[in-house]
């Protein structure tokens, strides 16, 4: 019996395909369709194929990359996919991903991963090359497609009943921001469901291994920037991948893999399947997260973003450098081997004349004092803040601190209901953008942090109020460098709440749909930005912080949406947080020039 053969008859086995197929009017015709889908979906995997692809990436990748670094990270990776059933969930930042994983598992343990992708990319003559290397294809939407579902659920369970190590996507798509995106749980649960039916003698555990991806550059940078801005995403063609022979002209750093502790799913007595899947992803997700190194390129992209009208110098950019991978050290942040004390220096240099050549940055003359400044160039704000994106869930905590402790220091907080008022809106706020930890986990860390800074045990909010003005100053001063760090945000959201409370003088009880609001959005913020006053950043002008704005609204009950159409509800609480928001900006910018003057 032939390898497909033998698929076939496994894949037909499964029982709840088994079940649909016998239970048709026609089974015969059922069949066919399940194995017609099956040869849709399925890897055709070839050593042959896979080894020639290796010898042409061991030629080409060095060209592009400085590296691809592979990190265990304590998990014996080889011994786990031996004694369970393994799968491998990586975020998604770049197309690049299904190679780069894959290439770098062949090549140190032999044997290919078999790779859940969208069917978008299988095109030729890329689609047959993937395929013969162990990626199987999937259709972007099939919710309605009941024999479509069970057949691919059924392929997971050949997968798992010949011990194939699989990976996919949690989240579903590459991440246009860099933050990571919620998991998606379509094949958490098929593959749960699949694993419950294997015969006994077969089930071995089911091992989630989370994967966290980085890349120093994207090859897609560009495009990803203007989807940002509001442009379609275009569609994957065999022209559009002959066009990537462009991409030999730039240089990308680095990619690093880090895998994560696995994950074993267990189903609780008292927990249905929904409640199991759930769990399962978020916690692969927030280990993912946790695990998301800082690169020298996103710690480039931090720096120089916080300087909305000026440049820095070289001093300057390694000072910064220095302190934020000196917090990242002591709160146990990772970051590539690349950024250690003695790497550093050279590494954020290699990443500025990266930059510079692939042309984000300008370098700006020379001063009297014959230093020379950087900037970023306007236009490629947007792509730098991809790389920011990727590590900026990591110092969330620090600047909400920073900005509590501006408060306290000029008195604005008086009493612990203040404070704690202060923090849970904060978490309200950013909880569209970030997937915060608990309030609970957020304020312990908080007070390890404070604790850790002004050397003596802080465990209460009373004892924040009690702190001096001198506790209060090495604690803004400690953590002003990340006072910047979340304001393209809050000027974001500030646009926003301006733009809900214009749509709503204008067009009254007969509300506005998001059309309009994206096109006063965008005036308003451009207005905004040249009178230079509350707005500095270009980058707080994008597609998603416009959608995640209006779901904060929403969610707070400042507006609704009736059938499409929406309306301000409560015009008192968003000119509130329109004043909020200014207050908020305003005092960051204030404290931060009076502390560096």
């Amino acid at each position: 019996m032939s390898l497909f053969n033998s698929q076939e008859k496994i894949v037909l086995s499964y029982p709840k395909l088994k079940e649909r197929i016998e239970s048709r009017d026609n089974p015969k015709e059922e069949r066919e369709k399940a194995i017609k889908i099956l040869h849709e979906i399925r890897a055709e995997f070839s050593k042959t194929y896979i080894k020639s692809f290796q010898k042409l990436l061991d030629s080409t990748l060095p060209k592009l990359y400085d590296g691809v670094n592979f990190s265990e990270n304590g998990v014996d990776f080889n011994k786990l996919v031996k004694e369970k059933s393994v799968v491998m969930v990586p975020n998604h930042q770049s197309h690049a991903d299904y190679v780069a994983i894959n290439y770098m598992v062949f090549k140190k343990y032999g044997f290919p991963l078999y790779v859940a992708g969208g069917n978008n990319l299988n095109i030729f003559p890329i689609g047959k090359l993937f395929r013969k290397s162990g990626c199987f294809f999937i259709r972007r939407s099939f919710a309605s497609d009941i024999l479509y579902k069970i057949t691919l659920e059924a392929y997971l369970y050949y997968l798992l009943m010949n011990q194939k190590p699989i990976e996919f996507f949690f989240e579903g798509g590459r991440s246009r921001t860099g933050k990571l995106l919620s998991p998606k749980y379509g094949l958490y649960q098929m593959l749960l469901e699949a694993h419950s039916h294997l015969p006994e003698d077969q089930k071995k555990d089911l091992a989630f291994v989370p994967v966290s991806i980085v890349h120093e550059y994207v090859p897609e940078q560009k495009s990803l920037a203007k989807e940002l801005g509001g442009a379609k995403k275009t569609k994957e063609s065999t022209g559009q991948l002959l066009s990537l022979f462009k991409l030999f002209s730039y240089q990308f750093g680095s990619v690093h893999i880090k895998l994560g502790e696995p994950v074993i799913a267990q189903k609780k007595c008292d927990q249905s399947l929904k409640e199991e899947v759930q769990n399962l992803a978020f916690e692969c997700f927030r280990t993912v997260g946790a695990n998301m190194s800082v690169t020298p390129s996103a710690l480039l992209g931090l720096i120089l973003l916080d300087e909305p009208a000026g440049a820095l110098d070289w001093t300057d950019i390694l000072a910064k450098g220095r302190q934020i991978i000196s917090f990242c050290d002591t709160y146990r942040i990772p970051y590539t081997d690349s950024m250690q004390e003695s790497k550093l220096e050279d590494s954020l240099g290699r990443a500025l004349d990266i930059m510079i050549g692939n042309k984000k940055i300008d370098v700006i003359g020379k001063s009297s004092r014959s230093h020379t400044f950087y900037a970023i160039k306007e236009e490629h704000r947007q792509e730098l803040l991809y790389f920011k994106n990727t590590i900026l869930h990591h110092f969330l905590i620090p600047w909400v601190i920073n900005y509590a402790w501006i408060n306290l220091f000029s008195g604005k907080i008086e009493t612990v209901s203040d404070l704690k008022k202060l923090f849970l809106g904060h978490r309200r706020l950013l909880k569209h953008e970030f997937y915060l930890p608990t309030i609970k986990d957020f304020m312990e860390k908080s007070f390890i942090l404070l604790s850790y800074i002004i050397g003596r045990d802080i465990s209460s909010l009373e004892e924040c109020l009690e702190l001096s003005h001198k506790e209060l100053y090495t604690i803004a001063s400690s953590l002003g460098v990340f006072s910047r760090s979340f304001n393209y945000i809050i000027e974001a959201y500030y646009t926003s709440a301006c733009t809900l409370k214009a749509l709503n003088d204008s067009a009254g009880e007969s509300g506005f749909k998001m059309s309009d609001y994206n096109k006063k959005f965008k005036e308003i913020h451009k207005e905004e930005k040249e009178l230079a006053v509350i707005v500095k950043f270009p980058e707080s002008n994008s597609e998603p912080l416009m959608k995640s704005s209006i779901k904060y609204f929403l969610h707070e009950q400042m507006i609704e949406n009736n059938e499409g159409s929406f309306s301000v509800t409560n015009l008192k609480l968003l000119e509130e947080n329109i004043a909020n928001f200014e207050n908020l900006l305003l005092e960051l910018r204030k404290f931060n020039l009076r502390s560096q003057g």
